[in-house]
């Protein structure tokens, strides 16, 4: 019995040997051990990827083009001689600069030493949606130099080149990636604020205008950057600039209150006011579906601010902005528009001249995007080019009342008072007016003389 379970036993361990070495890899192959698959992490998602990627939301933006022509046409160069007129949260090239260096302070030359023949002003972007989203956005201008804007970017070109002239072309502004919020999500319920906007008093006379463009339903703008110590937050996308672009819109006076205004583009207006401002009193025309060539006459009869306001707004809603953007819109330019000294034009630039001359790029795009941007002409009739020259023989008149009301009425003109001066000093009726002209051009140029002095409001 012990003999039998002795044999057994060996021949157990005989398979066994031998199935070990069959199983034997060869030399120089010997095979990995085998081991349980290993399972991946588990990677949480972004909270941004989680957010909609669909274009279901809507983009509305309004701004002017500001230009400057003499009677005959022929558009003039300008600079800003007003101080500064935004609120002090707004950036400019240097101080964007700035936030980029880490506080390490940059200089950059001051717009108001730039002249161009066009001033791009507060165009606003607002975006509309029922949930919160975020968006990719960069603006371009081709023709000019952004200078202005809020919220901060995270980019911008042409990059400042110490000692050198800032170049009025090839601009751009790239905010990146920025988070739409609905007012729901973005106001204290208690008290109907958004902590994060920047506020701006009642008294704060350089965010006067720029205030009255939050008045809309539009989202709320977050951009939130490493740059940053918090995120910035606004009603829209503001920005401004300078350039020499051209628009397909000049106007020539005629005298005795009618103008030629010439559309050289492809597309008719869909309106133009004509407008004279003096004494607290305006006179106005509007006109539709203006095509190549249109006569505009200032009627004999004055008319009030109110009542003009109340027509462009109506002008503005028949092109798509809201009811309360027109508003904002009109209630951000009415001292200027209307109550300013002067002649001009305002017209309705087709979308298309807005697309080419100042892209704007979202991603995803929006499933409707309307641009309405107002173009701005001041105009030198004849009887105010001839006023002018008459007002800069005061100047040097022996009679000092006579002198000082001659001052006064040349700044008043603000920043349109070198272009005009520049108008006499080159086309002027009177050699003696045109040299007077010219050595007060050159004192400008300075910062001396009559338009050193503070100019008026504007």
């Amino acid at each position: 019995m012990r003999s039998h379970r002795w044999a057994a036993a060996v021949a157990v361990v005989t398979l066994l040997a031998a199935l070990l070495i069959i199983s034997r890899p060869t030399v120089g192959q010997q095979k990995p051990v085998a081991t349980a698959p290993a399972t991946a992490p588990a990677t949480q998602p972004h909270p941004d990827d989680l957010l909609p990627q669909d274009n279901d939301y809507v983009v509305h933006e309004w701004g002017t083009f500001t230009s400057f022509a003499g009677s005959d046409g022929v558009s003039l160069e300008f600079r800003s001689l007003a101080g500064a007129d935004l609120p002090p949260f707004v950036l400019d090239r240097a101080r964007q600069q700035t936030i980029h260096n880490r506080g390490a302070m940059i200089s950059s030359l001051l717009k108001s030493d730039v002249r161009s023949r066009q001033r791009m002003e507060t165009p606003v972007t607002y975006f509309y949606t029922d949930k919160e989203r975020i968006v990719d956005a960069v603006v371009e201008f081709p023709k000019g130099l952004l200078t202005e804007w809020y919220p901060p970017v995270r980019q911008f070109g042409p990059p400042i080149r110490k000692g050198q002239p800032e170049p009025l072309e090839a601009s751009w502004l790239r905010w990146g990636k920025i988070r739409l919020l609905p007012a729901a999500k973005a106001v204290d319920p208690k008290t109907g604020i958004d902590p994060l906007i920047p506020t701006i008093r009642r008294d704060d006379v350089l965010g006067e205008h720029y205030a009255h463009a939050r008045a809309t339903e539009s989202a709320h703008v977050q951009l939130t950057d490493r740059g940053l110590t918090a995120p910035a937050r606004e009603k829209f996308l503001f920005y401004r600039g300078v350039g020499n672009l051209d628009l397909p819109v000049s106007v020539k006076a005629a005298g005795g209150g009618r103008f030629v205004l010439t559309n050289s583009g492809k597309t008719p207006l869909r309106y133009a006011f004509v407008m004279q401002s003096f004494g607290g009193t305006v006179r106005f025309a509007r006109y539709d579906s203006l095509a190549a060539q249109t006569t505009l006459t200032l009627p004999a009869d004055e008319s009030n601010f109110s009542a003009l306001g109340n027509e462009v707004v109506r002008a503005l809603v028949s092109e798509g902005l809201f009811a309360k953007e027109a508003q904002a819109m009109v209630r951000t330019w009415e001292d200027q528009w209307f109550m300013e000294p002067g002649t001009r034009v305002l017209y309705s630039l087709p979308q298309p001249e807005t697309d080419r001359l100042l892209p704007l790029k979202l991603t995803p795009a929006p499933r409707e995007m309307l641009r309405v941007m107002i173009g701005r002409l001041e105009l030198l009739t004849p009887e105010q080019e001839r006023r002018v020259e008459k007002v800069t023989m005061n100047l040097s008149a022996g009679d000092p009342a006579a002198r000082r009301a001659a001052a006064d009425e040349l700044r008043a003109m603000g920043r349109f008072a070198e272009p005009a001066l520049a108008r006499v000093a080159q086309v002027g009726s009177d050699p003696q007016a045109q040299s007077a002209a010219k050595a007060l051009l050159q004192e400008s140029l300075l910062g001396k003389g009559v338009l050193a002095a503070p100019p008026t409001k504007q």
